[in-house]
């Protein structure tokens, strides 16, 4: 730690924030429920991103080793310069590091991670039954799997483009559509719109339903869940959707090997 905590409205200090403390908190909190502590375990978080969430887990876990995966190599100088500027860290925890990972298979040895984590990554999963399977692989007999999803493809956020649009703008409008009211807008940079444009092309459509069905395929069984609903307003043209499918904007859930 560097001092006193810095908050600010900057969209840096906010996301910082929003990562660090508050997804972190709500990953130990649900684990603890359970009476799972991550002090002195070796803990795997798959799709890591930036990396904000890993070292709020560290500071506030303590985990013995702290392994953040993901398909694009962390900025560590842009994550401690972050964190600088939040006040909590110049530098990385002694426990904590990076590794690149592929879209399937984790650099990992079989059994090697007492808990595994991923946090709002799963939607972008190509592949979910390939990858909960690396997931299993790396996890000990004994492990457990905290798996956090948001936004569901089909719920009120789920294209993800709220800088944008407003609720289910994927469910009304076409690729077309989006695409071309997206790159006339002259408030979003060039650079960010088009990096969200992949973004959205490559969302997968999985629901809470097929998310199960995929942790069992995989060899893996929810042991506790927490729906993630707000209340919403459906669009006239959109009544025939399943109300599970619209409202349940994500998901938090416990897993573990079957046995």
């Amino acid at each position: 730690m560097t001092g006193e905590p810095v908050r600010d409205d900057s969209p840096d200090s906010v996301w910082f924030w929003d990562h660090y403390e508050s997804a972190a908190n709500e990953t130990l909190e649900f684990l603890s429920g359970d009476g799972i502590e991550l002090e002195g375990l070796r803990v795997a978080d798959i799709g890591c991103g930036d990396g904000m969430i890993d070292l709020g887990l560290a500071h506030r876990g303590r985990p013995a080793e702290l392994v953040g995966f993901d398909l694009n190599p962390v900025d560590e100088g842009h994550l401690l310069r972050i964190a600088g500027e939040a006040g909590v860290a110049t530098e990385l925890p002694p426990g904590l590091r990076f590794e690149t990972s592929g879209a399937r298979a984790l650099p990992a040895e079989d059994a090697s991670f007492d808990v595994v984590v991923t946090w709002s990554a799963f939607e972008h999963v190509g592949e979910p039954i390939s990858l909960l399977g690396e997931m299993r692989r790396i996890m000990k007999p004994s492990g457990f799997l905290f798996l956090q999803l948001w936004p569901f493809y089909h719920s009120a956020r789920g294209s993800h483009l709220w800088d944008w649009f407003d609720d289910y703008v994927n469910l009304t409008k076409t690729e077309d559509e989006i695409v071309e009211h997206m790159r006339a807008n002259p408030f979003q940079s060039e650079g960010w719109t088009e990096y969200m444009i992949n973004e959205y092309r490559h969302l997968n459509r999985i629901d809470v339903d097929e998310l199960q069905r995929s942790l069992l395929a995989a060899g893996l069984a929810v042991r506790k869940f927490e729906l993630l609903t707000h209340t919403v307003r459906i669009p006239t043209e959109l009544q025939r959707y399943p109300l599970s499918q619209l409202g349940i904007g994500g998901v938090k859930l416990l897993a573990s090997r079957l046995a």
